[in-house]
């Protein structure tokens, strides 16, 4: 009997280490950044649609030294598939300087058909 609830107590605690670890486990993503001009954050990826941002980082500013067109990576958990989609994110990095031109022409119409602005004069 005693046995048999080591081997018990040994599987719960396995499936447990599992999930907590499943739940934790971060993805990155490189992409080009958009700001619309109520200020939401986006990502655009070459594998996806246009991503909106949520900050969950410890850091209150860490979209005001970016502009639309450069290049970031992202640690994100999840994406909501809604459109644009949406994320958490936990981290996001300058990987290189861009411009506008870098911004995909048909991703930013689709975006604007939807009723979305932005400033495209920097």
């Amino acid at each position: 009997m005693k046995k048999l609830l080591i081997y018990f107590s040994i599987i719960i605690l396995s499936v447990l280490m599992v999930i907590i670890y499943s739940n934790n486990k971060k993805n990155t993503m490189i992409g080009i950044y958009l700001e619309s001009t109520n200020e939401n954050n986006i990502i655009i990826s070459e594998d996806t649609s246009p991503i909106v941002m949520y900050n969950k980082t410890n850091k209150e500013n860490i979209f005001d030294n970016l502009k639309s067109g450069d290049k970031i990576r992202i640690t994100y958990d999840s994406i909501m598939e809604t459109y644009p989609a949406r994320t958490q994110i936990y981290s996001c990095k300058l990987i290189e300087k861009g411009t506008l031109d870098n911004i995909p022409k048909d991703t930013l119409n689709k975006l604007q058909e939807m009723g979305w602005t932005f400033d495209l004069s920097n």
